[in-house]
């Protein structure tokens, strides 16, 4: 692994990054994206968060996503090397039996996921090694991995990627886990409990609709939008809350039918330092399985922090994410980091449909911007789609059952 990895940044000319942006979004939507002139030339980088506005229909009756609504408590940021110092402090003081620190080391692993990213490599290097001396270069490795992987206050992207696993502010964003296990460091996950406790009021249904077409094949799609059409709106609403699966607006038959499945937060308690205002990892919540599938992370930056420009944030997560990944600046206030353009927009020229056939992306990055500061950032999402696309088969399936 390149020392590039660990890299707070990478600069870029601020007069290029706006053209190379813009050009590969408007070049592949143009005929799905009227773009104005003043649009395609736009010097300042930002992004939008899906369906967050308040003319959206789905967040109607929702609380927007801010920054305000993170309660921050001051408190010492804990790390996979305090755990397992904690297990062993435990043993010594006789607190603990020794024959229960693997378990303990194991709890560990589970709390802090960039530390099996760190074991499993220096497991290879010990493999490697054959019984003679090890390579201490690529120990070292090894341990940039779980730094990498481990949030940091003082890094301004909190994001890191190995390739299929993604990891924000210390916490994977890969599995599903069960409620009984949301006991995340330096995390509070009151309003997921909350909200797969009693989806209908709770839980938030943003980010990303697909229509209900794009989930199940055949027989079992017949049965399931079936079970889809028996829900009826609440009286005044727009929407069907169909139990078990999402919120549903418009008819199922209509091409501009569209779900939005739930979800609902883990909020950072930490001391977040002096570039974050707060933290959150949003889950798709299952109520049912009471499980909470990890779907986006989304930081936000304090006004006037220093640490990171727009420019600079657009260009280190697409390096982050990967060689194919590209920003496509939707407009002067959007950037979308992604590998594959997007097939299919709303007439807000967000992305819809991205469970459609075939499912071109894993992850998906959103730059905005401050709209004080458009050289700086105001937040930034890391969204896994295929989470979120396994979750909408799972649904979908249970209701065709």
């Amino acid at each position: 692994m390149s020392e590039g990895l660990l890299n707070k940044h990478t600069g870029m000319p601020d007069k290029l990054l706006p053209t190379l942006c813009s050009f590969p979004y408007t070049l592949t939507m143009g005929n799905a994206i009227k773009r104005s002139s003043s649009g395609l030339w736009v010097a300042v980088l930002s992004a939008v968060l899906l369906a967050i506005s308040s003319r959206a229909t789905a967040l109607e009756g929702q609380g927007a996503l801010s920054p305000a609504k993170i309660k921050e408590i001051q408190a010492n940021n804990q790390s996979y090397k305090d755990c397992t110092e904690g297990a062993t402090a435990g043993v010594k003081a006789g607190k603990s039996l020794a024959q229960d620190l693997p378990k303990a080391f194991e709890r560990c692993r589970d709390k802090y996921p960039g530390a099996a990213l760190f074991l499993e490599c220096k497991k290879k290097v010990l493999a490697a090694a054959k019984g003679s001396e090890l390579d201490v270069e690529a120990v070292g490795e090894c341990k940039k991995l779980l730094t990498a992987a481990s949030f940091d206050p003082a890094e301004p992207v909190p994001l890191f990627v190995s390739g299929n696993q993604a990891f924000f502010a210390g916490l994977g964003m890969n599995r599903e886990m069960s409620l009984s296990e949301m006991e995340l460091p330096n995390f509070t996950c009151e309003k997921l409990q909350t909200a797969v406790t009693n989806v209908a009021k709770n839980a938030q249904h943003i980010l990303f609709g697909n229509h209900p077409n794009v989930f199940l094949p055949g027989a079992a799609q017949a049965k399931f939008l079936a079970a889809i059409t028996r829900a009826k709106p609440a009286k005044g609403e727009k929407y069907s809350d169909v139990d078990g699966f999402g919120r549903l607006f418009g008819q199922v038959k209509s091409p501009q039918s569209i779900v939005y499945f739930p979800s609902a937060p883990c909020d950072f308690k930490g001391a977040s330092g002096v570039i974050f205002s707060g933290l959150s990892l949003y889950y798709l919540a299952d109520s049912t399985g009471r499980t909470g599938t990890p779907y986006f992370g989304i930081a936000y930056y304090r006004e006037g922090q220093k640490s990171v420009t727009t420019p600079e944030l657009v260009t280190e997560v697409s390096r982050r994410l990967g060689r194919d990944f590209k920003a496509y600046s939707k407009d002067a206030e959007t950037v979308f980091i992604l590998s594959t353009p997007f097939q299919e927009v709303d007439k807000e020229r967000d992305p819809r449909n991205i469970c459609q056939t075939p499912r071109a992306h894993q992850f998906v990055g959103v730059v905005h911007t401050s709209k004080k500061d458009h050289g700086h950032p105001d937040y930034l999402i890391l969204a896994n789609i295929r989470n979120l696309c396994d979750y909408g088969d799972r649904q979908a399936g249970k209701l065709a059952r």
